[in-house]
């Protein structure tokens, strides 16, 4: 099997898990919850805080940074033209800073930290539910999947890690 079929097809599971567990963590989202957002055009830096929860959104102007907070903790940051979005909830954290390209980050429950850095451009997604951690790096950097429900995947290159349970699946670095 060639590399481009099998990144495709990593890829697609990958999009498919994180959609099926986005869609199960946002309708579980509480009532009161916090969205931050900095749209292309201007420099924009959008804060808000409220106990536990927050979001933040940064841009410099051409790309655009969307966060939400729901019982936790969303933070985005867009460097260059890149569209970035960050999602905490229910004591979890989401943080997204790209350079360019598309990338969004989803943390669930306690203990949950997704955190995806793109220096160069391109696609990522990272999610994680609770006591776990997932990371995204660019080409040269290592993509961490730890926990009990992870996935970390850069889409432009290929790499990835899938946690579900006892399952686990990682790309050759």
């Amino acid at each position: 099997m060639t590399w481009a079929k099998m990144s495709g097809r990593v890829s697609a599971v990958g999009m498919t898990l994180a959609a099926a567990i986005g869609g199960a963590l946002l309708a579980a989202a509480p009532a009161q919850s916090l969205t931050c957002s900095a749209p292309p055009g201007a420099p924009t830096e959008s804060v808000e805080i409220l106990g536990t929860e927050a979001c933040g959104a940064n841009t410099e102007g051409p790309g655009g940074a969307w966060s939400h907070g729901g019982g936790g903790v969303g933070f985005a940051d867009s460097r260059g033209d890149s569209r970035v979005g960050a999602v905490g909830l229910d004591g979890g954290v989401g943080a997204a800073e790209s350079a360019g390209g598309l990338l969004a980050a989803v943390g669930v429950g306690a203990e949950s930290l997704a955190l995806g850095v793109l220096d160069q451009p391109g696609t990522a997604l990272v999610a994680t539910g609770p006591r776990s951690q997932a990371f995204i790096g660019d080409a040269t950097d290592p993509v961490l999947c730890v926990g009990e429900m992870a996935l970390a995947a850069n889409l432009t290159t290929g790499q990835g890690c899938v946690v579900y349970g006892s399952f686990r699946y990682a790309t050759a670095p």
